[in-house]
């Protein structure tokens, strides 16, 4: 079901160890990271540099892999509900649960161990189907968390990704930002009526044109970069809003931006399994701190085997996904 509740068809990777005849695997989810464009997903890339490819890694170490395209993106034509908690945690289980009737068609013997992990946004959306299977039990009977290692992931959307958003500070990726509002405002709908409720018109006429599916997210963030810098004297993202919306949302707890950025928070709970939250201190698009405040906030709730690494101080947030990933 897509956020409307309506039947939809999306797609993902499954890959399977090569010798199924006489092992029983462990399963494995591997949650994809910020999409460009709706075929960067697994399904879609499985050649070279594709994180399709990271699929055939975890089967080569014995993993029953899946690695779903999450919704509105790879085959699925809605909104794809960007950073949000709850449909993230559903593309995987609706893909695990898809999948067993195949696994038994390939005679998979698959055992109860299941293994999450995930990089960027990818890292947001493990620890939502982590959260989502140990906190409701009743409705993921069926499945139980062996061990997670999310990677790098904006946990702290209220606080630590608002700071940096609401800052003056230079930030490369500002396409990140309505990519999150067109999610939540489909998602909740009460964030705008038009874009040009919260943006500057300027910034929303290419944010229109992502909407409308004529540029994809990267072209959206370089035409948003090249807009700030030629209006603002540099990539301030937070220069695209309204100056009043601004100014609400960084004075307004219960602004309708703060609230869905809190109800996806991902870091006031305390994980049962054992967990490992890998990150880069300089990392120049997922500040480092959500790792640290999903450490400390977790641990001072009870989490009783968990723990956060620095994997590699310089690397930024390209550079620390394979230390990250290893």
């Amino acid at each position: 079901p897509d956020l409307k509740g309506v039947s939809d068809t999306v797609s993902g990777l499954l890959v399977l160890p090569v010798d199924t005849a006489s092992k029983i695997f462990p399963r494995l989810v591997y949650q994809h990271g910020t999409s460009g464009s709706a075929q960067d997903v697994p399904s879609f890339r499985t050649g070279s540099g594709g994180e399709g490819t990271i699929g055939f890694l975890f089967a080569g170490l014995g993993y029953v892999s899946f690695l779903p395209d999450y919704l509105g993106l790879g085959v699925s034509t809605g909104v794809h509900p960007y950073v949000h908690a709850k449909t993230e945690a559903d593309a995987a289980i609706q893909m695990m649960r898809a999948c067993t009737p195949l696994l038994s068609q390939y005679k998979v013997a698959v055992n109860n161990q299941l293994f999450i992990t995930g990089y960027s946004q990818g890292g947001h959306a493990a620890m939502a189907l982590h959260k989502a299977i140990e906190t409701d039990p009743a409705l993921y009977a069926e499945f139980g968390v062996t061990a997670a290692a999310p990677l790098s992931g904006p946990y702290s959307l209220s606080g630590v990704m608002r700071d940096l958003i609401t800052s003056d500070k230079e930030y490369l990726f500002p396409a990140y930002l309505p990519n999150t509002a067109i999610s939540f405002q489909a998602a909740y709908g009460n964030l705008y009526q038009n874009l040009t409720d919260i943006f500057k018109p300027v910034y929303a006429t290419e944010i229109q044109k992502f909407t409308n599916k004529t540029i994809n997210l990267t072209q959206l963030n370089n035409n948003l970069i090249a807009l700030l810098r030629a209006n603002e004297g540099a990539s301030r993202p937070s220069r695209m809003f309204q100056p009043a919306v601004l100014t609400a949302v960084m004075n307004d707890p219960a602004h309708p931006v703060n609230v869905a950025l809190r109800a996806n928070d991902l870091f006031r709970w305390a994980p049962k399994a054992p967990t490992r939250i890998f990150y880069c201190m300089a990392d120049d698009q997922v500040p480092f701190m959500n790792s640290i405040v999903a450490r400390d906030t977790m641990q001072a709730l009870g989490a009783a085997n968990l723990a956060a690494n620095d994997v590699n101080p310089t690397a930024n947030h390209g550079t620390c996904f394979q230390p990250a990933l290893l």
